[in-house]
């Protein structure tokens, strides 16, 4: 049974919209830096930095420009930055993602250090487990779980991973979900929630993350997500091409559901 009982498509505007309403920029926070390197995107404000993966392999060039503001994003203000998160083009989405995570104070939050391999060994040992996004754990899964499905559509996809039009014959069936949080950046995230089981146990992860408790709304029960701790060494690395283990001065957090 699907976890909602809305039509398809409806989902992802509900947890946009409610992200949205929850970043609301307090008036005077400015807009630093915004730096788009090619595999993270970084913004960076007076009320802090975020970060998202810029995603551009999934821009198709021929359509247009990933981002219709290059070069005049830090004259948009915050508010039109985190608005980006709407855009259809994935490179200004990313942008938007930043943005929100950018405003994401987790010092009165009850976290802690989790990997979300770990969790995921832990959770989904002797149990049926779906993987939205390829991520370099996915063998370590599959030698503990009962059996494991890997959804990926990116330029990263193998010959055994399953693409959307398997989600809703297969995602029902998994007692574990772990979601990529690009799946906000490329809108299909609504697709997903749809087609979980209210029985599954269902994490978020990846730097993208925002922590955030709203997600928790929306059933999902563990955010897996990133602190940056200085923002200037994070930047330098990003518009350098780093790739997530080499960006340094990331604190690794994780919400759970009910501990916010």
């Amino acid at each position: 049974m699907p976890r909602y009982s809305t039509p398809m498509g409806r989902v992802q505007s509900s947890v946009i919209d409610v992200i949205l309403k929850e970043c609301t920029p307090s008036p005077g926070i400015e807009v630093l830096d915004v730096r788009i390197g090619p595999y993270w995107t970084v913004v960076r404000s007076s009320g802090g930095a975020g970060m998202a993966s810029t995603m551009a392999g999934s821009f198709d060039r021929r359509t247009g420009v990933p981002v219709e503001a290059a070069g005049g994003l830090l004259d948009l203000g915050l508010g039109a930055l985190v608005q980006l998160l709407r855009s259809s083009s994935v490179p200004e989405a990313a942008v938007g993602l930043a943005a929100v995570n950018s405003l994401t104070d987790v010092s009165g939050m009850v976290v802690a250090d989790l990997n979300a391999r770990e969790v995921l060994k832990d959770k989904g040992r002797d149990k049926t487990v779906a993987i939205i996004g390829r991520f370099p754990f996915v063998e370590e899964i599959r030698a503990v779980s009962r059996e494991l499905w890997v959804f990926e559509k990116g330029a990263g996809r193998r010959a055994d991973d399953l693409g959307p039009e398997h989600v809703a014959g297969v995602l029902p069936h998994a007692e574990v979900v772990a979601i990529s949080a690009t799946t906000l950046i490329n809108h299909t995230l609504d697709d997903i929630l749809h087609f979980i089981s209210p029985q599954a146990f269902t994490l978020m992860l990846g730097p993208s993350t925002p922590m955030m408790p709203c997600l928790f709304d929306f059933g999902i029960d563990l955010l897996c997500g990133s602190v940056i701790e200085d923002p200037a060494a994070v930047i330098k690395a990003v518009e350098q091409g780093a790739v997530t283990r080499q960006i340094p001065s990331v604190r690794r957090v994780t919400l759970s559901r009910g501990q916010e």
